[in-house]
């Protein structure tokens, strides 16, 4: 597959969810390839939709949708289960479209912070033995506050650091229950700056620059961007938010504090608003405020260089 559909502008989608059991393998690659996309970053998601089964946690979280003001119904555990089932991707998976497709996907793997020490330890192993690139953290759908799991948080950074792994922490809100900024407090970018901090090494990737909220467009932009003011290891990708680069009230912001050397292109697919890989680089390339130079780095030259393509 390596080299079908490429051209001398195929940019490197830096978020691409491998939803197979919804859209199937062919399908991803179909899609893949026609948008012109000569490499596509897949996550892993390690989700557990039986984590509401628990009782104690159920109740807790069912409490916590009523202080937001989501409300109370039983249909909200049905929904979540749902998505919790829907969007889980194992390791394996990721691997294997990747070692079936050469050159065209790069594979990032999941560990959910929930799990036991033992079981943490054990599914890094099995991501440094699939040769998988690093390791995507999703507080929303994992159900952790990154403080809170500071040990399991430290093993999974030594990981990386020990085996030059990135990590990729889901920032902003997320869809369903989560579009309330109460329920979705652990993504807030501000949590990430002791291991940030304590983890030089590391190339954090903050996916969505902070800013993903249907409610709240760019909710926690500016918090994200001080991180990177402050911290040459943070990195962005503009997934699920590319408006970052098309309004200027964002990509002056940009342009100004941090520059675009470290801000990457992805899609969010096929999770975004049922669009597709091609008409968001369209929405893109038509509609930037940023140089050609600079869109450029943010639709492959960055990647290629994170990446070591």
């Amino acid at each position: 597959m390596s080299g079908v559909g490429r051209s001398a502008d195929a940019v490197i989608d830096f978020h691409v969810h491998p939803l197979t059991r919804v859209m199937g393998v062919e399908r991803l690659v179909r899609d893949v390839v026609e948008a012109g996309v000569e490499t596509a970053v897949l996550l892993a998601l390690d989700l557990d939709p039986s984590y509401l089964d628990d009782r104690e946690k159920g109740t807790r979280f069912l409490e916590s949708c009523i202080n937001a003001g989501v409300g109370f119904s039983a249909r909200i555990l049905e929904e979540v289960r749902y998505i919790l089932d829907a969007g889980r991707v194992s390791n394996e998976e990721v691997a294997r479209i990747v070692r079936e497709n050469p050159g065209l996907f790069v594979g990032v793997g999941s560990v959910n912070p929930n799990r036991g020490v033992d079981d943490v330890r054990r599914m890094l192993r099995d991501i440094d033995r699939l040769g998988l690139v690093g390791v995507k953290l999703i507080p929303t759908l994992q159900f952790f506050n990154p403080l809170k799991e500071k040990r399991k948080m430290e093993i999974i950074l030594e990981f990386c650091e020990k085996n030059d792994k990135i990590v990729i922490f889901h920032t902003g809100c997320d869809p369903l229950v989560w579009e309330s900024p109460e329920l979705s407090r652990n993504s807030h970018p501000k949590l990430l700056e002791p291991y940030i901090r304590g983890f030089r090494n590391v190339s954090f990737i903050l996916a969505h620059m902070g800013s993903y909220s249907a409610r709240f467009p760019g909710i926690w932009f500016r918090d994200a961007v001080e991180l990177g003011k402050r911290y040459d290891n943070v990195w962005f990708d503009v997934s699920a938010v590319p408006y970052i680069l098309t309004m200027r009230e964002f990509a002056d912001v940009v342009s100004r504090e941090i520059g675009w050397s470290r801000v990457l292109f992805g899609s969010d697919y096929p999770v975004f608003a049922g669009e597709s890989i091609k008409s968001i680089l369209d929405y893109v390339r038509s509609a930037a405020v940023i140089s050609e130079s600079d869109l450029w780095r943010v639709l492959h030259d960055n990647a290629s260089r994170l990446l070591g393509l």
